[in-house]
């Protein structure tokens, strides 16, 4: 956790900094994102509503640097979105470790971890049990 903590703070978004890392079941880093802007876009970070339709999410910034079931991952914040949960689970990743609980307001928390049930992904939050 504490890489993905070291790569979250690689994001120019000032709202909200997320980092992810990959490992190898031998404990190895495999990759490190952060959510930030695709290759050539320019975001206006000051906008928070209009920059979180560009913002590509911390899961998808490490996932393209692997092979797909080679992986667990750990998010610094909270559990992944239904998309990048959707991807995770095309990656046939079976762990995820995070930090913080979801914003339900924004996040289907129910969605997520039926996405995470189906697809035999285990998700366990920082300092607790099973998720």
């Amino acid at each position: 956790m504490e890489l993905a903590n070291a790569a979250a703070s690689r994001s120019e978004d000032p709202y909200r900094k997320v980092g992810t890392c990959l490992m190898r079941a031998d404990h190895t880093v495999a990759a490190l994102g952060f959510n930030g802007a695709p290759s050539g876009v320019e975001i206006d970070w000051s906008n928070r509503d209009e920059r979180r339709q560009w913002v590509l999410h911390a899961e998808a910034n490490a996932l393209r640097y692997v092979t797909p079931g080679e992986v667990t991952m750990a998010v610094t914040t909270s559990l992944p979105c239904v998309a990048c949960m959707l991807l995770i689970a095309s990656y046939g990743i079976k762990e995820v470790y995070y930090r913080d609980e979801l914003d339900p307001a924004v996040y289907d928390r129910a969605l997520i971890l039926d996405i995470a049930a189906k697809s035999g992904i285990v998700v366990t939050q920082e300092g607790q049990g099973l998720v």
